[in-house]
């Protein structure tokens, strides 16, 4: 049942190259929360400042995920001269459409890895005014979501949520291939790919598991190339360096890693059985690399008591205490140049990013994951305060792994670092570019990683110059 104080105008499909921006658009809670307990509870000053219609694209406020509407729900009711209307969802050439005719929406929740490509079109503002006027403490923030919320030293966007990569470990799949699980070395990959080949598991020629997914198919080159040493773009993001001598290394260790357990067409076939990103909880593969939510997902669902450990990817060569290797991504609140009601639209994405409100919108989720039988395991707010505050306050310790990754997350957070890409106005065609033209045909054998990374290389320069 909606809101009755929110209007909710028609949806469009979102058509984007991330499953990102969909997952984090998706919102819930049908629980109330009274102006008085927001002012109490320290979040924004529910003062009228902010009046009028206020039209916000992309954040949707359904009834599966509390985090989101609990907290829209609170503002409007601190807010009660503000008119709210939600369209949950928009393709690129609406945006498009709507800032040629002037009748963009006045708050836009969009992917961060964007941000360059909408400024850069002049369909965003910069914020720099607001956080000066109000003297809004971005340090709260992890740098590389401000960072990606910039474009030529302008901040665009306040980030609204994060995701970090790491490796998960099945321990009981290593302990039946002799593998010592409590000694681990993610700086060692070549021990990695050793290990994926003894995790291999088949009946008869039939394969049942996969050892070691690096999941560089699934566009996370990214890490690896950075992780192995290697760039992909210059400074100021106008020369492609996909070719780069460590990115080839990297892939090169990517497809030997994949050979040695089959090849990839093998992975291929067994990948089109899994079902729901929850290979890993069912044990079709022993080694993974993947975002946070797989813990709160399909191990918290299908395998709770699952022999498991969480552990960042580290730079290559650099020991069990070297850098951490991610990079992160996630969604930032921007105002859109041309915005009607542009103050109210601060105010909101303001009392969106306070500490009170996020705790507002875990305390939703936990009682929600409750009423479910799932453990509250805390979200990655893009906020090391608001991060911070839901580990210290309402995380309940569930188990050894489950307490651990919800410590390290953040961890990683600190370290990780953006796709350099995502500094180019052209940032999604690059990231399709690599994928198609560079892992994709190293990985099936088509090209050598060198000759594919050359050809992806001068695809994405192309790109990049005729923007």
């Amino acid at each position: 049942m909606d809101h009755p104080l929110i209007r909710f105008a028609p949806a469009h499909a979102r058509l984007t190259r991330r499953g990102l921006i969909a997952r984090s658009a998706a919102a819930a809670s049908t629980a109330f929360v009274a102006p008085a307990v927001i002012r109490s509870a320290g979040a924004q000053d529910a003062t009228p400042a902010a009046s009028g219609t206020l039209v916000e694209w992309g954040f949707g406020t359904a009834e599966t995920n509390p985090m989101a509407r609990s907290r829209v729900e609170a503002f409007q009711k601190a807010f009660p001269d503000v008119q709210l209307q939600v369209v949950e969802s928009f393709d690129e050439q609406k945006l498009l459409t709507a800032a040629a005719s002037s009748t963009v929406p006045d708050a836009i929740w969009l992917s961060r890895f964007e941000t360059a490509t909408w400024a850069a079109r002049g369909v965003l503002q910069p914020l720099t005014e607001f956080v000066q006027r109000d003297s809004f403490d971005t340090s709260i923030f992890y740098d590389a979501a401000i960072q990606e919320s910039t474009w030529n030293g302008e901040l665009y966007g306040i980030p609204g949520g994060m995701d970090v990569r790491a490796l998960f470990f099945n321990l009981d799949a290593l302990k039946e291939a002799g593998i010592d699980g409590s000694s681990l070395d993610t700086s060692d990959w070549d021990a990695l790919s050793d290990m994926g080949s003894k995790l291999v598991q088949k009946d008869g020629d039939v394969l049942k598991r996969w050892g070691f997914d690096h999941k560089v198919q699934a566009k996370n080159f990214w890490l690896w190339g950075n992780g192995n040493g290697g760039h992909f773009m210059n400074d100021d993001a106008t020369e492609a360096t996909f070719n780069d001598g460590k990115n080839v290394e990297a892939l090169e260790w990517a497809v030997k890693a994949y050979d040695a357990q089959g090849g990839y067409q093998a992975y291929q076939g067994l990948a089109t059985t899994w079902q729901g990103d929850e290979q890993f909880a069912r044990g079709q593969v022993a080694i993974t690399l993947y975002e946070q939510w797989m813990m709160s997902g399909p191990i918290a669902t299908v395998a709770p008591d699952m022999n498991f450990v969480v552990l960042p990817v580290r730079e290559k060569g650099s020991g069990k205490d070297g850098r951490m290797v991610s990079f992160t991504g996630g969604n930032s609140w921007y105002i859109p140049k041309g915005a009607k009601n542009p103050d109210a639209a601060w105010e909101f994405i303001k009392f969106m990013h306070s500490d009170a409100t996020w705790k507002l919108g875990a305390e939703a989720t936990k009682a929600y994951r409750k009423q479910q039988g799932r453990p509250y395991i805390p979200s990655l707010t893009g906020s090391k305060t608001a991060d911070q505050l839901q580990i210290d306050e309402l995380y309940e310790p569930i188990a050894g792994p489950f307490d651990d990754a919800v410590k390290l997350f953040p961890q990683i957070l600190e370290q990780s670092q953006n796709r350099e890409i995502g500094k180019s106005p052209v940032a999604g065609q690059l990231e399709d570019i690599m994928a198609d033209t560079g892992v994709s045909p190293a990985l099936s054998g088509e090209s050598a990683p060198q000759d594919a990374l050359d050809q992806a290389n001068s695809d994405a320069q192309d790109a990049i110059d005729s923007f």
